[in-house]
């Protein structure tokens, strides 16, 4: 039987950061606020605030940007939790979305699958509103409620993928001719007996 002994905690020689550095360093920790690593991520911002900022005013304003900061991942990961629900349980969502105008509008949408292309991450769904497949830029996702209703899967053929030039967030995807019917078998009068 292996017996675990408590240990001095290990300090680290000093790390010259730039300032970029340590915000990024700080940005991560406010991000993941819960976890197993929770409270040790706390103190650890908390060190990191302090040698960033020596007044203490100033300190509590950049905690308290932090825990805006937080707040605001914590949302983000909640609606991707949603959109990723609807898609597996195959459930028609609600969204709340945001256009590349910055126009609000609520949808109704099939959720068919998620992809990432370039820097972004889209959903692809059949809109009810406008009875086609759209690209729903996730970033611009501000609200998801998974429906009881079920999300009947589409016909995907011919759908490509968003460009990765950044392909305009709920843009209608071209038309394309259907597929061509599969050959039907044909049963032809004589054979052997």
């Amino acid at each position: 039987m292996n017996r675990t002994e408590p240990r001095t905690p290990a300090t680290l020689p000093p790390v010259a950061l730039t300032p970029e550095e340590a915000a990024a360093v700080a940005a991560a920790l406010a991000a993941r606020p819960e976890g197993p690593y929770a409270e040790a991520g706390r103190t650890a911002l908390e060190k990191v605030l302090t040698a960033l900022e020596p007044d203490p005013a100033q300190r509590a304003r950049l905690l308290a940007s932090s825990r805006r900061l937080a707040a605001e991942a914590a949302r983000d990961a909640e609606v991707r939790r949603r959109v990723e629900r609807g898609l597996t349980e195959r459930r028609v969502l609600v969204l709340g979305y945001r256009d590349r105008e910055g126009r609000w509008s609520e949808r109704a949408v099939e959720p068919q699958l998620l992809v990432r292309a370039g820097a972004h991450e889209f959903l692809l769904a059949w809109c009810r509103e406008r009875q086609e497949l759209r690209w729903f830029r996730e970033d611009r996702i501000g609200a998801a409620e998974v429906t009881g209703e079920p999300a009947p899967r589409r016909d995907l053929a011919g759908v490509g993928a968003p460009s990765s030039a950044g392909h305009p967030a709920g843009r209608k995807l071209p038309r394309t001719s259907p597929p061509p019917a599969p050959p039907r078998l044909r049963v032809l009068p004589g054979g052997r007996a």
